[in-house]
């Protein structure tokens, strides 16, 4: 009953944060190309939007995972963030995957998340990406899903484990957003979280041993990776906690604690000064060109 609940509220905030994004603020100049099936099930879940300026370059490769502690949101929530990011030279894909609850699984995300970028690969060039400088950004719960899709990168077994094929890309560098980078925590209300993200008996398979992130030897093989936070941002200690994750296993990071804008604020107001001015840090910390 009480994870029936836990859906349905979670979807009403979907639905409200929606109403916060100013699509009046996006470029119109910005080709968008909207809904495209990256699996052959014309499932809306299996679905991605493309952001890019047409100008015949090949341009950086930005994927966007969305938000929504696993069991809500869409790729829609990104929509001026992933504008944004475009008018600044990336070619920003936005991607769907299944939700969470009550038959889906995170597993089932990072696969989802996988497939996704099996496609990108092979239809990056026909809207100008550049498939030899690809980042990955992920929003609260995405920012788990981003890293693990990260980690499959240069780790054999993980993919085995979670029965994808060999690669031949790698991420340039990674951005984390407010992340829910700690929900393995001992707390009532992430064990509910955790029974109903992952199935029964999570605890001792493989798959779960891989996210949680400290004890993952691979962890040292991401590449540099951006912390996103505010003082306003709930899951505020979660950013800090993984830094010192990351410092641990000598990861090149670096953490941006600016702002009021609350979780993931970001995408509701890439347009400020200042988180204009983040995005210009975030592009000098990758070593990126501006607009």
């Amino acid at each position: 009953m009480i994870n029936h609940f836990m859906k349905k509220f979670s979807e009403k905030s979907y639905l409200k944060d929606l109403d916060r994004i100013d699509l009046s603020k996006s470029d119109s100049n910005i080709k968008e190309v909207k809904n495209i099936s990256y699996i052959n099930d014309n499932v809306i879940e299996h679905k991605l939007d493309i952001y890019y300026k047409n100008n015949n370059k090949l341009k950086p490769i930005m994927i966007d995972i969305h938000g929504g502690g696993f069991i809500s949101g869409s790729k829609e929530m990104d929509s001026l963030f992933a504008n944004c990011l475009a008018q600044r030279g990336f070619v920003v894909f936005t991607l769907n995957y299944r939700l969470a609850y009550p038959a889906i699984t995170v597993f089932d995300q990072i696969e989802d998340i996988s497939d996704a970028i099996k496609w990108i690969m092979s239809n990056a060039e026909k809207y100008e990406g550049d498939i030899n400088k690809m980042y990955i950004a992920g929003h609260s719960a995405g920012g788990v899903l981003a890293i693990a899709e990260s980690l499959l990168c240069n780790d054999k077994k993980m993919r085995d484990d979670f029965n994808i094929d060999e690669r031949h890309y790698k991420y340039n560098g990674i951005i984390l957003d407010c992340g829910l980078m700690h929900f393995y925590v001992k707390n009532i209300a992430y064990w509910g979280m955790r029974n109903m993200i992952f199935p029964n008996g999570y605890k001792i398979m493989d798959k779960y041993q891989y996210l949680i992130f400290e004890n993952n030897c691979k962890l040292s093989t991401l590449p540099k990776t951006v912390l996103l936070t505010n003082e306003k941002d709930n899951l505020k200690n979660m950013t800090y906690y993984f830094k010192k994750v990351l410092d641990d296993n000598n990861v090149d990071n670096k953490l941006f604690d600016n702002g009021t804008d609350g979780h993931i604020g970001i995408i509701f107001k890439p347009y400020t000064d200042q988180n204009q001015k983040i995005i210009d840090d975030i592009q000098d910390y990758f070593e990126i060109m501006g607009k």
